[in-house]
């Protein structure tokens, strides 16, 4: 019977009298029942059983339920993309990054179930006055479902919950540390041998936003202003502050939450923002894509009545824009491995008040860092008297 079939199939040419023998006609039929079985189960099984996928469709709204001065409630929108229910586990793990580091559990205490293709609110809430979440904190969501996880990115929780009590607002409309003084060996590694200066200072207090065009390729020819696209007008006229709401959906991804995120470097090399990687500091990572575009934005605060004119260097891997106060002060494209090197310095002014330093920082591969150092070769300025801020309400100055 097999034989007659595999005859039809490969039926034996004119003058030839042999047709395909009866072991041959079985292997091959044997070789074609295997195929289709494995089509089956790895294709056709699969699509049968459908599987759940969860992705964050919102940032996250934290509140005070108890009036306490501390956020005990967190909801965002969530969205099953999937094609299976989903059951989200009722634990939610929470880590706090700054201004300490701690990991522990909130509940949910919504509905743990989503239908395919349903979106819906989760509520998440602390489990003790203990592990509420702080103003002014960097804090990060995970929550599990079967053998996946998905996490909020780093979320950074505003100033005023509205409480009787916590933190008490400064004095002046901002938030401030001093600039951070560094030397080479305050350097990661990476980047050390080329240190600009024999001592300078450097922000640790940033706003963030990408990752823009997440995974693409050929970003070093990419010169799009993101901040424009998303309808907030030119990157190098962008003031962001604690409580902004620009919510970002233009060739973004979620890893600071389709917000502008407020960050608070740290790590093994304070002053070095790591994006990707652990060639710089890998204490400090934030875990994003090796190829994308990041705006920074960090303010410098200059407490006096005069201007300071000083010498300023970047160290971006890969690609950079640099602007203060709104005027291009330089520009850099990856070169070998120049883009690990500090680049040569420019002369910028610190006027009186604020001031605002923006980078847009890309990576076409690889690990990604964004840095600045400030020194004075003179022998008036003292820029110890500079702060590195975060405004509570939009910045303004007579200089921009």
């Amino acid at each position: 019977m097999f034989t007659k079939i595999l005859n039809k199939i490969f039926p034996r040419k004119k003058g030839n009298k042999r047709g395909v023998s009866p072991v041959i006609a079985t292997i091959l039929l044997i070789a074609l029942t295997v195929s289709a079985a494995a089509i089956v189960y790895f294709v056709v099984v699969p699509l049968l059983q459908g599987k759940g996928e969860m992705v964050l469709m919102s940032g996250v709204t934290l509140t005070d339920n108890d009036v306490d001065g501390f956020y005990d409630t967190a909801t965002f929108e969530l969205f099953n993309v999937g094609t299976d229910l989903v059951t989200l586990d009722e634990n939610v793990t929470l880590i706090v990054y700054s201004p300490t580091s701690n990991t522990t559990s909130w509940l949910i205490t919504s509905n743990l179930e989503y239908m395919t293709q349903e979106t819906k609110e989760i509520t998440i809430a602390a489990t003790s006055d203990s592990n509420e979440i702080a103003p002014l904190s960097q804090y990060e969501m995970s929550i599990t479902y079967g053998s996946k996880s998905l996490t909020t990115g780093r979320q950074f929780s505003s100033f005023g919950t509205g409480g009787q009590s916590g933190p008490e607002p400064p004095a002046e409309n901002y938030t401030s540390l001093p600039l951070v003084l560094r030397t080479a060996a305050d350097d990661p590694p990476t980047s050390s041998s080329t240190f600009p200066a024999s001592a300078g200072y450097s922000p640790v207090l940033w706003f963030i936003v990408g990752s823009f065009e997440r995974g693409e390729r050929n970003l070093d020819q990419n010169t799009n202003d993101y901040i424009a696209l998303n309808g907030f007008g030119v990157a190098e006229e962008y003031r962001p502050y604690l409580g902004i709401t620009d919510f970002y959906t233009q060739s973004i991804s979620i890893h600071t939450g389709y917000q502008v995120l407020p960050l608070q470097d740290a790590g093994d090399y304070p002053g070095c923002v790591t994006i990707r990687g652990t060639g710089y500091d890998s204490a400090d990572t934030l875990g994003w894509p090796n190829r994308g575009i990041a705006y920074l934005f960090t303010y410098v605060y200059n407490p006096t009545e005069s201007a300071m004119d000083v010498d300023l260097s970047i160290q971006v891997d890969d690609e950079y824009y640099l602007w203060v106060n709104g005027n291009l002060e330089g520009s850099g494209t990856r070169a070998g491995s120049g883009d690990t090197s500090w680049r040569s310095p420019v002369t910028i002014t610190m006027n009186p008040g604020y001031n605002i330093i923006t980078v847009r920082a890309t990576c076409v591969g690889g690990d990604w860092n964004a840095q600045i150092l400030m020194w004075d070769t003179g022998a008036t300025d003292d820029l110890t008297d500079l702060l590195n801020v975060w405004p509570f309400v939009v910045p303004t100055s007579t200089y921009w």
